[in-house]
């Protein structure tokens, strides 16, 4: 059973355009549940009631119990190609990140500030669908981008995965972790971070870390990170 994303309200559900033409396409008939969710960490049995031709509507039946992971992980991804950015959203959704933050490196290639406001909204689409697709209830929130600097000066408690590393794993870094608390993961861009940007990172208090022994594309490497830090 597919699951829509749904304004959610005194025990009622509205969903918008879009929602209700991915329902039509469904073929969901007035009538019939449907799983539906609000994107924050709830899932709900719902019974649809009208379908008009840009809304439907209906009443909430039951919460859906679901689990979440077990702790809140923003991704401080650095800024690589469009194609590979749209991946890393998709996949590390999948993986069960809460949160992105576009970073500026030395080495980035896109620059991202540019018609920002229409990226954020495409990657907004991109973490949705993943979202559905994967059937949790949480949608990860996308933050304006950083430079490297304000970034690990804002995420200074977490970790930095860095090919260079060879001496603390990514378990061990992370362990260093409770699991209640949130936990910043920086990926690199494609030609990694430089020595200056590693030197900064551990002056405000980050962690580094390696992913192994094999040198991963940045965005392979950001689906690894945030799927183990959540084992």
């Amino acid at each position: 059973m597919p699951q829509f994303l749904a304004d959610i309200k005194d025990g009622a559900f509205t969903l918008s355009k879009d929602e209700t033409l991915h329902l039509k396409v469904s073929r969901v008939r007035e009538g019939q549940n449907i799983k539906i969710f609000d994107g924050k960490g709830s899932k709900y049995l719902a019974a649809v009631e009208h379908i008009s031709r840009d809304a439907a509507s209906g009443k909430i039946s039951a919460p859906i119990p679901c689990l979440l992971p077990k702790r809140q992980i923003t991704l401080c991804f650095c800024v690589i190609s469009r194609p590979c950015c749209e991946d890393l959203l998709d996949k590390c959704t999948q993986a069960g990140a809460f949160a992105f933050q576009p970073v500026f490196s030395e080495r980035s290639e896109a620059d991202l500030l540019k018609k920002w406001q229409t990226k954020a909204e495409r990657w907004h689409q991109i973490a949705m669908a993943a979202a559905k697709q994967c059937d949790t209830p949480l949608i990860p929130q996308i933050y304006a981008p950083l430079t490297f600097a304000e970034a690990v000066k804002k995420y200074n408690k977490g970790i930095i995965c860095y090919e260079d590393e060879h001496k603390t794993s990514f378990a061990c870094g992370v362990a260093d972790f409770k699991n209640d608390e949130p936990l910043a993961i920086f990926t690199g861009p494609e030609g990694g971070f430089t020595e200056d940007e590693i030197s900064m990172a551990k002056k405000s208090g980050l962690k580094c870390v390696s992913l192994g022994v094999n040198i991963l594309r940045a965005e392979t490497a950001a689906a690894v990170a945030c799927w183990a830090a959540l084992q």
